[in-house]
């Protein structure tokens, strides 16, 4: 059913006028009244003006969007005054209206459709138009009207060819011979890993842009504001400036199908607090330090037991600063600890979790807490669902492997996900205490006997061969 609010004849000159800023969030808010039954029937219908997909490459400065076609239950001799036009849901556009003719300036729907869609990429969109309208009676009722959408297509500008090899130029130098290689991590997406001792300028520079030790300065990509320091931003290909990113280790990702950019700081260390663990506070709260995975810069796990209704969150020190939480992660709870809330991560269903965290990208993951033995000592260098160690049902318990059938060196991992190699998650038993490799090289090697059982208290970091 059609929301209508009846006007006062005063207030219909200031609903005649639109204006929105350059977030496309509208400023104009007029009070209204509830109308009786009779009112509701009243509707304006609308139609799209463009026939075909609006081209931004040939399209005018401007371009004819809607025209008005009639009203229906509407006084003879009513009005029509657009007051708000809407794409996309609650995106509002500036417009000028002239003779039931709604008109926009091709550059701001541009921008518009770029930020709905996240995308530069050339690909004909549906967009979904409706608008916010008063009737004006003869009498001088003024009757708003919300129309149902219309839709027009709509094909952003052709960026450049999307290329196989991508360089961040400035982190190292400006020369071609300085150019620092991005990985490809498929479908368009590249990545870079660096740490810079202070502020530091760059461009992204395409493979095709460097000839021998020369670069085409004209190919080389960055953004419409020098300096750049967003967090996420496009990549403009016209007249590039420079991103600038400040001291320390970060991750560049590049999206080269939809022309976006964005910089996250890398961390080094995580640390995990909360209701468990006093905290954090200065007197009797704790931190609990997180395992780097090997190889993956800023993504760290551990192994917990989590109790429901507990709440904690994270920082990459032991101690505040930095922290997050629910607001800032996306969860992707694989064993159904039932995570959830706004602020604080609060626990669902009481267990022992395997917790995974990229702290780069802000994702947190849960999964079974599967510890396995690899290796001679169960004859097996793949991981083996017989060689996964029992769990126990409380938080005190132990994690206790079956007798090992044969004579070896012990090595223990947890394994959660197939782009991890067992070997980045690893760890051993050192007089008595559970060791992880982290970051580090090889550990020493500790041999276990067939016969002997493996007992692991990770509450308490201890572990036991016998």
């Amino acid at each position: 059913m059609k929301k209508i609010a009846l006007y006062t004849g005063a207030l219909l000159t200031t609903l005649a006028f639109t204006a929105c800023d350059e977030d496309f969030t509208d400023w104009a808010n007029p009070q209204g009244y509830p109308q009786g039954e009779d009112a509701q029937a009243m509707q304006i219908q609308l139609s799209a003006v463009p026939t075909a997909a609006i081209d931004r490459e040939t399209a005018a400065d401007t371009i004819d969007l809607l025209s008005l076609d009639g009203m229906t239950n509407a006084p003879e001799g009513s009005t029509v005054v657009f007051n708000k036009l809407f794409v996309e849901g609650d995106h509002t556009l500036p417009f000028i209206a002239e003779d039931g003719v709604i008109r926009v300036v091709t550059a701001k729907l541009d921008s518009l459709v770029e930020n709905v869609f996240l995308s530069r990429q050339r690909t004909e969109r549906t967009l979904s138009l409706s608008v916010d309208a008063t009737v004006v009676t003869p009498a001088g009722d003024a009757l708003t009207v919300n129309t149902e959408p219309t839709q027009v297509s709509y094909l952003q500008v052709t960026p450049p060819t999307t290329e196989s090899a991508y360089y961040l130029l400035g982190i190292n130098g400006w020369t071609a011979a300085d150019a620092l290689p991005m990985t490809d991590k498929g479908n368009g997406v590249f990545e870079a890993i660096f740490e810079v001792q202070a502020d530091t300028w760059f461009k992204i520079l395409p493979q095709s842009a460097i000839n021998g030790t020369a670069i085409d300065w004209n190919a080389v990509w960055g953004s419409n504001v020098d300096g750049d320091t967003s967090s996420d931003a496009f990549i403009t290909w016209t007249g590039a400036q420079a991103f600038k990113v400040g001291a320390g280790k970060s991750k560049v990702t590049i999206d080269m199908n939809n022309w976006r950019y964005s910089v996250r700081a890398v961390s080094a260390e995580l640390y995990l607090t909360g209701s468990a663990y006093g905290w954090g506070s200065a007197d009797n709260g704790t931190w609990k330090q997180l395992t780097p995975v090997h190889s993956h810069d800023g993504q760290f796990w551990t192994l917990l037991y989590l109790t429901e209704g507990e709440e904690f969150k994270f920082a990459p020190q032991a101690g505040w600063g930095g922290d997050f939480g629910a607001e800032a992660l996306t969860i992707e709870d694989h064993a159904g600890a039932g995570l959830s809330g706004t602020g604080n991560i609060v626990v669902g269903k009481s267990g022992w979790y395997l917790l995974y965290v990229d702290a780069t990208a802000k994702v947190l993951e849960t999964f079974e807490p599967n510890v396995y033995i690899i290796g001679n000592t169960v004859g097996a260098w793949t991981l083996e669902p017989e060689n996964i160690l029992t769990v126990p049902t409380d938080k005190e318990g132990n994690f206790v492997s079956q007798p090992l059938p044969a004579d070896g060196e012990l090595r223990l991992c947890v394994h959660p996900k197939s782009d991890v190699d067992w070997w980045q998650m690893e760890f051993i038993v050192i007089d008595g205490q559970i060791v992880y490799r982290g970051t580090g090289p090889d550990q020493t090697r500790i041999n276990a006997g067939a016969g002997q059982v493996v007992s692991l208290d990770f509450t308490n970091g201890t572990g036991h061969i016998e």
